[in-house]
Parts: structure tokens; sequence; C-alpha cells
């Protein structure tokens, strides 16, 4: 990151984190409790503010946000979706402003299944842009895919990318849930998706796959897909329910809805594969928790996705779902393929999103900026 015209100065060690929705196990959550933590352990007075979430997390609300920052606090916006209050707090910071980039799902994907979701990702998109047009910001993107639409949106020379926190460490440490571990033991996935319901999360490219398999392979292909939904998506649930129907794989597809982490750690550890067909990410979380977990991922190739997984990583260009099939296959009978594909998942894990890490680049990142040096 370069310097850049109108930079402040910082006041003290006070940092303000807005996060809208702060949940336990969720990625933009996850990843406002680690910034938490490493201001923490760096000396920094530090406190999480929410539009709502988990109370036992302990934020404070936007009105008690503008109190704290009136002094000058450095603030840090987690921008990925529209927060129309959390955004007038963080634009009238007087102390040093820094925006946390986690992507907007573009508005195509819900035109059909939510036009209330459709507005709120336009006003998303144009929260962004207003935000990297502001040459006084300072922004940390979660990818190198995210950074460079930043630059394109006017933020150029003043983005670093640095990974988000997440929950692998946790997970991996976490006891698995008893109940769960035996019931899913029982007849164990052979893919598993992590992911919330979403139409650009390429669930039903996933039956698809489901399908093809089946037809290729003369035997059904078991899936467990784990993830909240929203209510105000019914017309996509419906959309899922008549491919089930219609593919006839109904049978061998389990839909486990909201985990507790425990539930999570048995499901990962149940599943042979986890699969990913998503069509838009800006950071993948779940394939960072797989390779912590010791789990080989299989993904169709998305620019975020390919990018978390790194080059080691089992990404298929050629995606028609037969293909994607027979790599399925292929992972599952090839025993030399499945360690080689973990160890190097693992490898990467260390190098780049262990949370000590993390930590190490995120520091790296904003120390200056909450010096006042400026990105340099």
């Amino acid at each position: 990151m370069r310097s850049w015209p109108g930079r402040k100065r910082a006041r003290g060690r006070r940092v303000a984190i807005l996060v809208p929705s702060l949940q336990r196990g969720d990625a933009t959550g996850n990843d406002a409790l680690g910034m938490r933590d490493a201001l923490l352990r760096a000396g920094y007075e530090v406190r999480l503010f929410a539009e709502g979430g988990d109370r036992t997390l302990g934020f404070g609300t936007t009105t008690e946000a503008r109190a704290f920052l009136r002094d000058g606090a450095a603030a840090i916006f987690h921008q990925g979706t529209q927060w129309d209050h959390g955004l007038q707090v963080f634009e009238r910071a007087t102390g040093v402003r820094i925006a946390r980039d986690h992507n907007v799902t573009p508005p195509g994907f819900f035109r059909g299944v939510s036009e209330d979701f459709v507005g709120a990702s336009n006003v998303g998109l144009a929260q962004r842009a207003r935000l990297a047009r502001d040459r006084s910001i300072a922004w940390i993107a979660a990818s190198a895919m995210n950074a460079a639409e930043l630059a394109e949106l006017g933020a150029g020379g003043r983005v670093t990318v640095v990974p988000p926190f997440t929950q692998a460490e946790e997970l991996a440490e976490v006891e698995p849930d008893e109940i769960a571990l035996r019931r899913w033991a029982a007849l164990p996935a052979d893919v598993l998706f992590v992911g919330r319901l979403a139409p650009n999360k390429g669930h039903r490219r996933m039956l698809r796959i489901a399908a093809s398999y089946a037809e290729l392979f003369g035997r059904p292909l078991r899936v467990r897909l784990v993830g909240s939904y929203d209510r105000r998506w019914s017309a996509w649930l419906a959309v899922l329910a008549r491919d089930r129907e219609r593919l006839g794989i109904g049978d061998s597809l389990e839909f486990l809805g909201t985990l507790s982490t425990a539930e999570l750690k048995a499901a990962y550890l149940t599943s042979r594969i986890l699969l990913c067909c998503s069509e838009h990410e800006g950071f993948c979380v779940p394939l960072v928790e797989a390779a912590r977990l010791g789990v080989p991922v299989v993904a169709t190739y998305q620019r975020g996705v390919a990018e978390t997984l790194g080059r080691q990583g089992l990404v298929l260009r050629e995606q028609s779902d037969d293909v994607v099939a027979v790599a399925i296959h292929r992972v599952l009978k090839d025993g030399a393929l499945r360690e080689s594909l973990v160890r190097a998942q693992a490898e990467r894990f260390e190098r780049l999103h262990a949370s000590a890490m993390v930590e190490r680049r995120f520091l790296t990142a904003v120390e200056p900026l909450l010096r006042g040096d400026g990105p340099g």
C-alpha cells in the first residue's frame, strides 16, 4: 500500500470494529472476532459494535459506537452487504478508518428469488464503490480477487490483501458432537458442502453432479449439505426441491441445516470429500476448514475459490457435470491421490491460513495505519 492524500493521524490506541451482525460460526463474525483478539494481544483497547447477533459475544450498538469514536478512535468497518447505520457511523468517524472487504454477492443471483436481496445487493455494491473512492480510507481485502475489484473502483494503492480469520483451528480442537458423529458415521457422506443455501453457492450444480455420478457409476452419490437459509428465499428452496425430485436423487441427499461447531466437526469427519461448486466467492472459508481437518477438496473453477485453494488443489476448469463426477470418483477410489491432496492442503494452511500467520499479516497491515503512518 502507498500513502494517500487526506490520511488521518491516529489518536491513542483505541479501535472500534464495526460488523453488521456478530454470530458464532459466521465467516464475517469469525473474522471480526479474530481481529479483536489480535489487536487485544497487541495492546490495543478494542470494542466490537454490531447491528445485531449473539449478545453473549459482548458487542455494543451503533449508538454506542458513535460515542466510542467521538474522541478520534480508529474504526475498522466490515463491508459486505447493505448496512446503512454502520456506514453512517464509519463515514463520520474522525480517526483512522479501515474498511475490511468481504465482497458483495451480485444482484443477478437473487433475481426471481428475492427482490429484497436484489435491492440490498445493489445498495451494498453502491456503498462499496462509494467507500472505495474515499481516499482517506485504507482497505484490507480478503483475496487478490477482491483487491483487483477495489482497485477498479478507485482504491488502488490503498489495498492490502490479508486472508480472513477463521474457526478452522477451533474446529480442529473441539470434540465432535457424539450423537451426530455416531449417526453420520453409520452412513458416511461421499461429498459434503458447507455454505448457506444461497443462489450463488452452486447447489443446483451439485444436484446435477450427483445424478451424473449415479448414471456413470451405477450407485448413488451420498451428498450432505450444511448451511443456513433465509426464509425469504422460499422460491429458491422450491427450485432445489423440484430439482431433487426431477433428478431422482432424493434418497442420497441430506440437508443438515445450521450446525453447532461440534456438529460441524462431526460432519467433516464423516465425509470423504468437500465439494465446492460455488459460482461467486470472494474467499471460501470451508476450503480452509477442510484443509485443517484433513478432508480433500474437489472444486469447480471460480476465481475466489481457486485462489483460496491454491495451485496444488484440485480445481476443475473443465466443468461439465460428468467431468466433475469422474473427478469425485477418482478421489474416492485413489488413496494416493487423496493423501497428496490432503498433504498439499495442510501445507498451504500452515503457510497462509493458520491463525498465527493471519494475525501476523493483519497486524503488519494495520499497525502502521493505527499509528498514523499511512499505508506504506
